[in-house]
């Protein structure tokens, strides 16, 4: 995705009933929409193929072939700031009329959070500016975290591997920690104390009613330990 389809449509999930409402076909599973801007001298076509995957292209036209120039960090100009406002403010139309915003980027992560909000009546807080994307909820008895919410790089569990994932973080019982990260999905607790904490990867690998026990658990463990180590 570039830049401007990124900002307007991360954390956020496309609804299938909305989108047709708005005005986008569907074929094989798969939702297209098109515009023309700019006077007519632009089409926009625009390709959602599930959830949360985008794809653009802006068609010039007269020559019938693709316009990048306003993708481009660092060309400017009055024409190509014209096609950036339209670009943008035609993709936020679509944002706000078919997408709903959640807190987290994968499916996962957003029904666990939906999970913890109506058991505990308990929010997620972003704490880090540079880290839009990670978010903890912490006991309002004490204020201790039970839970963090992050994305990383899949290297920094396995070197063989590359991409983004989301994973959870939460506090487990030292003698259950072993017998856990013989379990595919878990591993030793990215940024936090390993003695204390594990993560677990959120891509459906290991069942929601299983992190849900286990965040039971970390709740019960925050009431009376000490405060968990900040992420820098």
């Amino acid at each position: 995705m570039d830049r401007f389809t990124l900002k307007i449509f991360k954390n956020r999930f496309f609804d299938k009933e909305k989108l047709l409402k708005f005005g986008f076909k569907e074929a094989n599973n798969i939702f297209f929409y098109s515009e023309t801007i700019i006077d007519g001298q632009f089409n926009l076509i625009i390709c959602i193929k599930d959830e949360k995957t985008i794809e653009t292209k802006l068609i010039d036209s007269i020559s019938n072939e693709e316009y990048r120039l306003h993708l481009i960090d660092g060309v400017e100009g009055k024409f190509v700031g014209q096609i950036c406002d339209v670009y943008e403010k035609v993709l936020k139309k679509i944002a706000d009329k078919c997408s709903k915003r959640i807190y987290f980027s994968t499916l996962q992560a957003n029904r666990l959070t939906d999970w913890i909000i109506k058991k505990y009546n308990n929010y997620p807080e972003f704490l880090w500016d540079k880290s839009p994307g990670c978010g903890i909820f912490r006991n309002k008895d004490n204020e201790k975290w039970y839970v963090v919410f992050l994305n990383i790089d899949y290297s920094k569990f396995d070197k063989t591997k590359r991409g983004e994932i989301e994973v959870l973080n939460i506090k487990i019982d030292k003698e259950d920690i072993q017998d856990l990260l013989k379990t595919k999905g878990f591993y030793p607790a990215y940024h936090m104390n390993k003695n204390n904490w594990v993560s677990v990867i959120l891509n459906g690998t290991v069942s929601d009613d299983k992190i849900k026990k286990l965040i039971e658990r970390s709740y019960i463990l925050s009431k009376s330990n000490k405060i968990v180590k900040k992420i820098k």
